[in-house]
């Protein structure tokens, strides 16, 4: 109830900006106007892909001022949103993270040239560095930066050149509900690592990927309460491949992503869950670093 009389709160602020006449020529602009203008950062979401957002710590509460309109996803310090319809109206969304909060505005864009917002080493965060300080890390007019659309154009050729390779890695496979995913060809560049997925689907009903998760995952020599070992995640947002990818029954498929390179040690490996749409059916599969380690370039 606080966080949506908050929103509220905010909401009329910002109609009250909106309202205010425009300064004569030669004035500056009200400062109201502006404080309102720089305290939101501009979150771009469609209905055709997924936006990640990452922050240091675990993601307790996501609230949208219109839910109706967005589909809002937590997983441990990551949330994933898309939109439910084209066009929606931009929103005011509020998140909290251990003991501090971000909020930030969705805003529907065609085709999202930053699909990844990663807070986790920001000084800027809601509550983290003093009530002036903006939302947001992300890079300034991040969606009228060229270069980014220049190089996931890149991304999606080499990716179409992955999907013309022969298989190579048959051997790294789950086999889950009579669904058997593994992995068919990686290959690196200096920016990224490409995956190529095969997917049999033995089943009558169609498979539906809806979000398919990709996690870094360390393992600590030390168990902990000498049951289970400590774990250290990172998520890892996909910055190619398309969404929504259906494998009808009794059919094989592929699915190509393209994931920010990094380097993981020997007990390391990169965890891929394929999540179904209004199913249960989900795929996990390990991946060894060494697999991604000694992978040809691309």
């Amino acid at each position: 109830m606080r966080i949506s009389l908050f929103i509220a709160a905010l909401l009329a602020t910002t109609g009250a900006a909106a309202q205010t006449p425009p300064p004569a020529p030669g004035r500056p602009a009200p400062a109201t106007a502006m404080a309102a203008a720089e305290t939101l950062q501009d979150v771009a979401v469609s209905d055709s892909s997924t936006t990640y957002l990452v922050f240091p710590g675990p993601v307790t509460l996501v609230d949208v001022g219109m839910a109706g309109n967005w589909l809002v996803k937590i997983e441990g310090n990551a949330v994933f949103v898309r939109a439910r319809r084209r066009l929606p109206p931009a929103t005011p969304m509020l998140i909290r993270f251990g003991s501090k909060y971000w909020m930030g505005r969705l805003v529907f864009v065609n085709r999202p040239v930053l699909q990844l917002y990663d807070y986790q080493n920001s000084s800027g965060l809601l509550g983290a560095a003093g009530a002036g300080a903006k939302a947001g890390a992300a890079p300034e007019n991040e969606l009228a930066l060229d270069k980014e659309l220049e190089k996931k154009h890149a991304v999606e050729g080499k990716l179409r050149q992955l999907r013309q390779a022969r298989e190579e890695h048959q051997t790294v496979a789950v086999v889950d509900n009579d669904l058997v995913l593994s992995l068919a060809n990686v290959r690196n560049d200096k920016d990224f690592t490409y995956l190529r997925f095969k997917v049999i689907n033995k089943t009558a009903i169609d498979y539906n990927v809806d979000f398919t998760d990709f996690q870094l995952v360390e393992n600590a020599k030390k168990k902990f309460l000498a049951r289970k070992k400590n774990e250290a995640r990172r998520p890892l947002a996909p910055s190619g491949g398309s969404p929504n990818q259906i494998i009808t029954g009794h059919t094989t498929g592929y699915l190509t992503y393209a994931i920010p390179l990094y380097a993981a040690t020997e007990r390391g490996y990169l965890e891929v869950t394929l999540r179904e749409l209004n199913g249960a059916r989900v795929l996990v599969l390990p991946v060894p670093s060494r697999v991604i380690n000694r992978a040809a370039t691309i």
